[in-house]
């Protein structure tokens, strides 16, 4: 056993990457790394007592040399006594369609797949072939990006199922212990082209560095990304308890406690920010969208910021509201005769004539009888609009919607939704709130209608 391969084992026995009758399935480019975790992985298959299966993704990229890739991975498989599996996925079209760089789209594919080939094929993890090199590439370009603590951390060496067992290897070392065995691979053109942000970084940056600076400057990396990882997992725990107590998510929106959220220290507030937008929304933002969401807490009710990734944020009464932007259909207002109903926004909203009125009100909202003898027999369903107004019940004179629903807290979110019921250019309800005074049942009340809101999940 040399050098290398008593390396490959000790990481993976340090780390408790492989536990016995694990059914390991390893992705397969044909390229040196992965090549060499097969190798390492089918050699020691007895002592860890494993079953292995490859999987090779063809992404179409390159044609006639892409299929020959596939055709390698194959013929290694067969010659291992290796169940191969392999998905042609056009990495290009989807890249273009969202609107994504060829590298991004390619990885988001590849964990897709390996994810349904796990449950598919009946194997328990997944090995790439991530080396220090990569570790060291994904480093710098977060740090150069900006990504936080996170970003810098590097690649895990274990995240959920995904285990990376040569992950401590240079590439250098990598290549040289195929060379010294003659054991065959495939390189990919593609890997020298400058058009790639990693590429760029491999053929010209870190050789920079490692002549000029330090030579062992992937090892330092690995070193380094594992301890700021271990930080990084700390301070994650400890921002999710805190988390708890400043913000809760409802409905598809990140509600944060601005009295809460103003108590807390000020070196944190990014940080709990960005936890809990990349966990409820799973986006990154930038760091002047995180000075944006807590310049709102000195702000007054009312005010929006526009973020990245399709989110906002709005600042209301006592908090901060961070949702995702929709664009929701033109409301048209519909006609509603007596002894009809209609639904809009999951909810049923019925007018129906009454011959009595009940022994007992109940006093709930979403049940209202008024008095229609002033009234026709069709009725207007509508959002309120700007300078609406109306008497609400119990109330002397009349009152703008705005400040009726101001008053009545209704988030500036939600306000937008509100619908009014009218009848000839009068608001008779503002619907599940309240009714109009104009309307309220009296002593002379000959035509008694009732109006009933009612929500289709309850139906």
């Amino acid at each position: 056993m040399n050098r290398i391969e008593q390396k490959f084992l000790r990481f993976v026995d340090e780390n408790k990457l492989i536990k016995k009758h694990d059914k390991i399935l390893v992705a397969l480019s044909g390229g040196a790394d992965s090549v060499f975790l097969l190798h390492l992985l089918h050699k020691y298959k007895k002592r860890f007592k494993i079953e292995l299966g490859t999987i090779h993704l063809n992404h179409m990229i390159r044609g006639k040399a892409a299929n020959e890739d596939e055709e390698f991975c194959r013929k290694l498989s067969l010659n291992l006594n290796v169940q191969f599996f392999s998905v042609k996925r056009h990495v290009k079209l989807f890249a273009k369609k969202n609107k994504l760089s060829l590298e991004e789209a390619g990885r988001i594919i590849r964990y897709v797949e390996f994810e349904k080939a796990l449950k598919k094929l009946n194997y328990n993890k997944i090995a790439t072939a991530h080396n220090s090199s990569d570790n060291s590439e994904t480093v710098l370009l977060n740090l150069i990006k900006g990504t936080g603590l996170k970003g810098i951390s590097g690649i895990p060496v274990i995240r959920g199922n995904i285990i990376r067992p040569i992950l401590n290897f240079s590439k250098h070392e990598i290549v040289k212990y195929l060379e010294e065995k003659g054991i065959k691979y495939r390189t990919d053109e593609s890997n020298f082209s400058e058009d790639f942000e990693r590429n760029f970084l491999r053929q010209n940056l870190i050789p920079l560095i490692k002549t000029k600076l330090n030579p062992d400057f992937e090892k330092s990396i690995l070193n380094s990304s594992e301890i700021f990882r271990n930080i990084s997992s700390f301070m994650d725990k400890k921002m999710l308890e805190e988390l708890n107590s400043v913000a809760e998510f409802k409905k598809g929106q990140l509600l944060v406690s601005v009295n809460k959220f103003e108590s807390i220290d000020q070196e944190i507030k990014s940080y709990l920010l960005k936890l809990a937008i990349e966990n409820k929304f799973s986006v990154q933002l930038s760091f002047a969208d995180y000075k944006n969401i807590i310049s709102l807490a000195k702000k007054e009710s009312g005010k929006k910021v526009n973020l990245s990734n399709s989110l906002n944020a709005l600042r209301e009464r006592d908090s901060i509201i961070i949702f995702k932007e929709e664009k929701s259909e033109e409301f048209k207002p519909l006609v509603v005769a007596e002894d009809h109903s209609v639904n809009v926004d999951g909810k049923t909203i019925s007018i129906k004539k009454k011959e009595n009125l009940p022994v007992k009100f109940s006093g709930n909202r979403f049940t209202e009888y008024i008095s229609a003898d002033k009234l026709s027999c069709k009725y207007v369903l509508r959002r309120w609009q700007d300078g609406d107004k109306f008497f609400p019940l119990g109330l002397k004179g009349s009152k703008k919607v705005s400040d009726f629903l101001n008053e009545q807290k209704i988030s500036l979110l939600k306000r937008k939704e509100q619908l009014v019921l009218t009848n000839r250019g009068q608001i008779v309800w503002v619907i599940g709130l309240r009714l109009d005074e104009r309307f309220k049942i009296n002593n002379k009340t000959q035509k008694v209608v009732e109006l009933c809101l009612k929500s289709n999940k309850m139906n």
